[in-house]
């Protein structure tokens, strides 16, 4: 019996979270987008610890404890972002031609929902139909230095995790669709 591992990063995939139904996956095709080049090392799926409400008798031993959702984020570094990645996460708007564009970055984040899949180099595609991502600038202007934006993608609905073909290509509209419960 082989052994599934799931090991490394091969491609994030991002889309517009699906307006009728936040908890369905986004269909596949040209609505999906690589995220971007991911920072060697960077990225990490937590889980945190889940809101906890314990209740205590005053007069026995009895204890009850009641568990919270548990949160869920996606910690990576975008590396070296061009101005159209910059504005898609960061919010703002792009003037002028290749050459000479100008892009200014608001003072607060636009609110955005999207669907995210992360494809390993091998194993399980995991993924939530529902994240925010938070983006914020991280610049070293060094002789060694590089320009990175480190992201926090915050799960805001439950956690998927699929067996996939090594070809899996959700921007293809052709590429089967996700297996469903």
């Amino acid at each position: 019996m082989p052994i599934l591992s799931t090991m490394g990063l091969k491609k994030i995939w991002c889309a517009p979270a699906n307006s009728s139904n936040t908890s369905q996956f986004p269909a596949f095709g040209n609505t999906w987008f690589d995220l971007g080049d991911v920072y060697k090392d960077t990225g990490s799926l937590k889980d945190g610890d889940p809101d906890e409400v314990v209740h205590e008798s005053e007069t026995s031993k009895k204890k009850i404890t009641l568990n919270g959702n548990t949160p869920t984020t996606l910690e990576l570094t975008l590396m070296d972002p061009d101005l159209n990645q910059l504005a898609k996460y960061f919010g703002g708007t792009i003037t002028g031609n290749t050459g000479a564009k100008h892009w200014i970055r608001p003072r607060r984040l636009p609110y955005v929902e999207r669907a995210v899949l992360q494809q390993p180099e091998e194993g399980l595609v995991i993924g939530c139909p529902n994240v925010v991502i938070k983006p914020k600038f991280e610049i070293t202007y060094s002789k060694t230095g590089i320009c990175l934006v480190p992201m926090v993608i915050t799960y805001q609905d439950e956690l998927h995790a699929f067996e996939v073909a090594s070809d899996f290509d959700p921007t293809n509209s052709s590429t089967s669709a996700l297996p469903t419960a």
